[in-house]
């Protein structure tokens, strides 16, 4: 398992430069000054945004995102809108190859060599065409000291059960993941210390992380059971957004506890209405779910691929610097995935508008959200501006911790 994934600029007007991954990360490549190699911008051979290559080492995934040209990897074209519009090509999504080592890119004159280190040759499939949908995964027959019961939920990540503990009969949330990838001795070191590490963040708003394990090739973990299930549970239940007193409390209890996270070193990665818990079925003590998993398992190098292959329910949360600086992530980040939490409660709408046949990382690197009252007027004008900077793109013009968000938004009321 990890290796190492280099990318070598072989010919064209960056000769020379060479970019190495030995983590997860991703990189952008075209004439916008947002990417990690950009070319010139009166190169007419490349697009602002023309290409998007998300490296989980040992396996990379290369991503068209709408280019004029195309890229060509190994002389075979992906993408490229040629006479199409790039409002049009914008709402295409392009298709997505993963690479092997000894693998080439083109862009033009520009020749990317791709060279992966210190791993087995992957003969899997090269495309989305190419591959065969695994079957749904099935919990194992048996959980070391857990009885399962009915399935919570299910998410990007792997499956949750309402399951009782064996030993002294308490109810819990099992969480279910799968890794992505086989899992090396010390991969699992990895993904166990920073799991150690989550466990002992304890807060009234975070849902606690009672135990872990592995059962076979599925890592389970036993969490604080929440019988008011997820907000965005409780929205579809009421079948309409939340009202501005709901929706302001539980984004305020939920802060409470991300600053408390922040606070400790902590970011989340990956807020949505998904992963706030409510305490009980009358909507009142919020609890942020599936702290440092997500990330724990990015770092072990056990999820494959979270950004190119990601669901688009993340997506809608997912700030823009998210994938244009993917390992760098920081509290500021948290902020804009609650501020877009808040604003889909409030209207049932995102931030940002995702046509149905939008390609999702377009958008969002297209930047630009759509302030909250343009949404719905009668919001509360002070409210609306304290969620408008939460979501700004521009990190200098957002609140830079939960914190400030969290009195921001106090003082709103």
């Amino acid at each position: 398992m990890p290796g190492r994934v280099c990318l070598a600029v072989v010919a064209g007007p960056i000769q020379g430069r060479r970019f190495a991954f030995e983590g997860h990360d991703t990189f952008l490549f075209g004439r916008s000054p947002d990417c990690h190699a950009q070319l010139a911008e009166a190169d007419g051979t490349a697009s602002r945004h023309h290409f998007l290559l998300e490296v989980n080492p040992p396996a990379a995934r290369l991503r068209d995102l709408g280019s004029l040209n195309g890229t060509y990897v190994n002389g075979t074209k992906y993408g490229g809108r040629g006479t199409m519009t790039l409002e049009k090509a914008q709402q295409q999504r392009w298709p997505e190859v993963d690479l092997r080592d000894g693998d080439g890119i083109r862009v033009g004159t520009t020749v990317f060599e791709v060279h992966v280190e210190g791993t087995e040759p992957d003969t899997g499939p090269r495309s989305e065409a190419d591959a065969v949908t695994p079957a749904p995964m099935a919990p194992p027959s048996v959980i070391s000291g857990f009885e399962l019961g009915p399935l919570l939920g299910k998410g990007g990540m792997g499956s949750v059960y309402k399951a009782t503990r064996t030993v002294d009969g308490a109810v819990v949330a099992l969480k279910l993941m799968r890794p992505e990838v086989v899992v090396d001795t010390k991969s699992r070191e990895t993904f166990a210390r920073e799991i150690e590490v989550t466990a002992s963040l304890r807060h009234p708003n975070v849902v606690a992380l009672y135990g872990h394990g592995m059962e076979g090739d599925t890592f389970f973990f036993a969490l604080e059971y929440c019988p008011g299930g997820s907000v965005a549970q409780v929205m579809l239940k009421r079948d309409g957004p939340l009202d501005v007193e709901t929706a302001v409390r539980v984004t305020l209890e939920a802060l409470e506890g991300l600053a408390f996270a922040h606070e400790q070193g902590f970011v989340h990665r990956d807020i949505k209405p998904e992963n706030i818990l409510l305490a009980d079925a009358d909507v009142k003590t919020a609890k942020l779910a599936d702290f440092g998993l997500a990330k724990s398992f990015e770092l072990a190098g056990l999820s494959g691929m979270t950004a190119t292959g990601m669901v688009a329910g993340t997506m809608y949360f997912m700030p823009r610097e998210q994938i244009t600086h993917f390992r760098l992530l920081r509290p500021a980040s948290d902020v804009w995935s609650m501020g877009a939490t808040l604003y889909h409660m409030l209207t049932l709408r995102y931030p940002r508008d995702f046509p149905p046949e939008a390609d999702p990382l377009q958008v969002i690197l297209s930047g630009g959200t759509l302030p909250l009252r343009q949404r719905d007027p009668w919001l509360p004008v002070r409210v609306a501006e304290v969620v408008d900077r939460a979501v700004a793109d521009d990190l200098a013009q957002r609140y830079a911790t939960a914190a400030e968000f969290r009195d921001a938004l106090r003082r709103a009321l």
